[in-house]
């Protein structure tokens, strides 16, 4: 019998996420500047039938600050998209007017993660953005620099291709399909945040116009994650996406 697409949403969490995530965390400004960074701890443990899970963030801020928070999980309160590969999705299947929106995408690549968020305040404006780069191996990391500043341009060139799936806001997941990778995010803003990972997203949302917001990590020089959200007229969740994609050497 096929595992229920609950369990089955439910079982990538717990294959992919069970560990001590040591990070960075920095929010900026819709102008791009840097409102705030500090340490941050996230840990996630599961009990032994695997029917529920915790969840621990440490902060620790430059001031000397820090903060703990807790959360409980079981397979029926769960509302993030989790892909088998480790990619996740936290959105909401329905945008409601007059209440803030978020989105976060969330890569990982072996004992790397990061988060690439997006805040929208409850007139449908964007309040902030931010960027989680997490190392399982400890803190400080060896992948990750300690750049904070975003980059005013970036340019993902060459021929990429890879496969896309996608799943709908009751979980179904599709076959994985060939896709093919162009780049062009006309009608969106971009940002770039360091160590190769870029966020697009409209400037406003509404309930009467479709958007797509969007974010990737270019893993390895020829490697590259992407995942995005779309949503239709109505301020309905259409489903989320995730893309794995290779750069293709040119012949010359």
């Amino acid at each position: 019998m096929l595992m229920d697409v609950q369990d089955q949403n439910w079982q990538h969490f717990c294959a992919n996420h069970m560990q001590d995530w040591y990070g960075i965390w920095t929010r900026y400004s819709p102008q791009g500047e840097v409102l705030e960074s500090f340490q941050s701890l996230r840990s996630f443990r599961c009990n032994p039938q695997q029917t529920e899970i915790y969840q621990v963030n440490r902060y620790k801020y430059a001031d000397g600050r820090t903060q703990e928070k807790h959360w409980q999980y079981n397979p029926g309160i769960i509302k993030s998209f989790f892909f088998e590969q480790g990619g996740v999705v936290a959105a909401e299947k329905q945008l409601e007017p007059n209440l803030p929106f978020v989105v976060e995408f969330l890569f990982q690549h072996e004992q790397l993660r990061n988060s690439a968020i997006a805040v929208y305040n409850q007139s449908g404006s964007l309040s902030r953005t931010a960027s989680v780069r997490e190392d399982a191996t400890g803190f400080p990391s060896q992948y990750w620099s300690g750049e904070l500043n975003l980059l005013p341009e970036r340019h993902i060139n060459g021929n990429w291709q890879g496969t896309s799936m996608t799943m709908t806001p009751d979980l179904q997941v599709s076959t994985a399909i060939s896709t093919q990778q162009q780049f062009s995010r006309e009608g969106n803003q971009s940002v770039f945040f360091p160590d190769e990972i870029s966020l697009f997203y409209p400037e406003k949302i509404c309930i009467g116009e479709s958007f797509t917001i969007l974010a990737n990590w270019l893993v390895a020089p020829s490697y590259l994650q992407q995942m995005s959200v779309k949503y239709d007229e109505s301020g309905a969740l259409l489903g989320v996406t995730l893309e794995l994609l290779h750069k293709l050497e040119t012949e010359g």
